[in-house]
């Protein structure tokens, strides 16, 4: 089901948000809206529309949007991690509310439709105190495009030193009522219709073009056909997204695909887990995303960093952190040769191993409780001693180096996140969070999950009992990254599908997004070109085989890259088509020796679905 859909049936159901969000943790209390959205568009001309299939609604709509106001080009909204609310007052709002909540989920929200809610207005807004509000206005039955007056009259509460926009979705006739000197920008919208609401939280966001507001680079979301796909053509996702939890390969997915900077295909799949009261997923959920930590991560920083002239490609190790690599072979190793998988390292060194005795945690490595000493969590209830990494990099320092060719290997980012966290002066999580992130307004992506979110909104990995004796919920799965606190270069980031897209997309966009720019053109080819012959690898990406597929679908372009996980994940991107593909599961839970998802080919056949259906374009 497109996502469009999804929160249109949301609407019908006639519920609404009273969500209050504060900065970093969620809690959500609800009441019944008194109105359902309207299913039909009211007023002339916009009732022109209502004989025409839904992608004609919506590009009518478009035409018809008005930008009455737009000081100092606030809209769209660039940085989002400044303090937002929402206050949409009237009639049912929860489009227009879950729509946004998708681009900036950290934002307060306040959605009502009845007279008993107003009091509580002047104690939410005193609460959220922000810098940027959202200030909508809705009709409030169906059937009609009047704006009750008290809805209008909360105005007042507005400061004027914050940058105040308006939406009227109703009769423009409220503006001669209120004193619109306190708004920085006024969209009319002419009505409350759900295409409406869906269409003005992508144009205050970026997500897309109309009027006079350009897209900002974020994506957008759109319907198959809006793109002149067809629906039907993408149906094989939802089969082979369920043969995959039918085969039992992962309990539950999240799928999500953009094609030309629109997310046409946005859905969950499945429960969190196998038990009968699992969690169903939903596309807040979080996953581990594995390896592909590489490139939304440590790639992103490293390439961040390449812009400023920092990180070098054809500079050594030892140039970086001599300390670490000292006089040894791995000193005079090249950035440019581990980030491409050709510096002849170790694959994998199960670091852990070590720290146990007959299967028991080593009393002088772990304890069950923070201590100064002990200050590093590896999984609830476990600590490791803070200085225990120097131990893993000596065994890295023991291990032998291969010839110079191409070794997949995770040792590769244990050099790139000390290299990068010397340069940033702090840990890759708190810079990538603050500086990328949050500014992007991805507030789902991020390294130690719990310390933000419930367990409830992360998905369980692996019931590990060789290690950490215990269901891994919201502690990363990699032992060597959960060895390290939880922040390493080759692991350690929880997803959901939206977040992860826009970091895809930002490196479609070579750097660029929402007026912020985070690295350069030459940044953007320098990395993602073929490094060595012989080997597909990017500077962090992985690519294409020479004859096409491999980790991705043998349709992908050979300009395209990405990288899977080992937890059961993709993301991808095809600069030449333009697509993203995002697929995550959590193909380890409950044992990480399931391997049906790779056996059935789920991923590359998921994306394959999508590079038919864009062939069949224009038939």
């Amino acid at each position: 089901m497109r996502l469009f859909s999804s929160l249109l049936v949301v609407a019908l159901l006639g519920f609404a948000l009273v969500r209050f969000y504060p900065i970093e943790k969620t809690t959500e209390s609800s009441s019944k809206f008194k109105y359902e959205l309207p299913n039909k568009w009211i007023g002339a001309p916009l009732s022109n529309l209502n004989t025409l299939p839904q992608s004609e609604q919506i590009l009518g709509f478009r035409k018809q949007i008005q930008i009455l106001s737009n000081k100092g080009q606030v809209l769209p909204l660039g940085r989002l991690d400044q303090k937002l609310a929402c206050m949409a007052l009237g009639g049912n709002s929860s489009v227009y509310t879950e729509t946004l909540s998708l681009y900036a989920d950290r934002m307060a929200f306040f959605a009502a439709d009845s007279l008993q809610i107003p009091a509580a207005v002047s104690k939410f807004y005193g609460l959220t105190n922000p810098e940027i509000c959202l200030f909508s206005l809705h009709a409030a039955a169906p059937h009609s495009n009047r704006i009750p007056q008290w809805a209008a009259e909360k105005i007042a509460l507005l400061d004027s030193t914050d940058q105040n926009i308006l939406v009227v979705f109703g009769e423009q006739k409220i503006l001669k009522d209120v004193d619109t000197s306190v708004f920085d920008a006024i969209i009319l919208a002419h009505e409350n219709h759900p295409i409406a609401q869906a269409q003005i939280a992508q144009l205050l966001m970026g997500g897309l073009s109309a009027a006079s507001i350009e897209a900002n680079g974020r994506l957008g979301i759109s319907s198959p056909e809006e793109i002149g796909l067809k629906t039907s053509d993408l149906k094989g996702i939802d089969d082979i997204a369920q043969k995959g939890i039918d085969a039992g390969a992962y309990p539950g997915c999240q799928l999500l695909v953009a094609v030309e900077d629109k997310v046409i295909w946005h859905k969950a799949y499945g429960k969190q887990g196998y038990e009968a009261n699992a969690l169903d997923i939903d596309l807040q959920s979080m996953y581990d995303i594995a390896s592909v930590t590489k490139i939304a991560a440590s790639t992103l920083l490293a390439m961040e960093q390449h812009s400023k002239g920092k990180f070098m490609l054809d500079q050594t190790i030892g140039s970086y952190i001599p300390e670490v690599v000292g006089s040894s072979p791995f000193a005079a190793l090249k950035i440019r040769e581990i980030m491409a998988h050709q510096a002849g390292l170790t694959p994998w060194i199960p670091f852990y191993k070590r720290t146990l005795s007959d299967g028991t945690w080593k009393s002088n490595i772990y304890q069950s409780s923070r201590t100064d000493d002990f200050a590093l969590e590896v999984a609830k209830g476990m600590y490791i001693h803070n200085n225990y990494q120097d131990s893993m990099y000596a065994q890295i320092m023991r291990s032998e180096l291969g010839p110079k060719k191409y070794v997949y290997s995770d040792l590769c980012y244990y050099f790139t996140q000390p290299i990068l966290e010397r340069l940033i002066g702090e840990s890759q999580a708190s810079y990538l969070r603050r500086n990328i992130y949050l500014p992007l307004g991805l507030n789902r992506i991020l390294y130690q999950p719990l310390r933000q979110f419930s367990e409830q909104q992360i998905v369980p990995t692996e019931d590990d009992q060789a290690f950490r004796k215990q269901l891994l919920r919201g502690y990363v799965h990699d032992p060597g990254a959960a060895m390290l606190g939880g922040v390493a270069g080759h692991a350690g980031i929880f997803a959901n599908a939206w977040s992860l897209a826009h970091v895809m997309q930002l490196f479609l966009n070579k750097g660029e997004m929402a007026g912020q720019r985070f690295f350069t053109d030459a940044t953007y080819t320098e990395f993602t070109k073929q490094q060595y012959p012989g080997n597909r690898r990017a500077a962090g990406f992985d690519r294409p085989n020479a004859s096409g597929g491999g980790t991705c679908d043998v349709l992908a372009s050979q300009q395209s890259f990405g990288h899977s996980g080992f937890t059961g994940t993709l993301a991808w991107a095809d600069p030449k088509n333009k697509v993203i593909f995002i697929f995550l599961s959590n193909r380890v839970h409950p044992n990480q020796d399931n391997w049906k998802l790779r056996d059935l080919n789920i991923r590359t056949d998921l994306q394959h679905v999508v590079y038919q259906a864009l062939a069949k374009r224009g038939r």
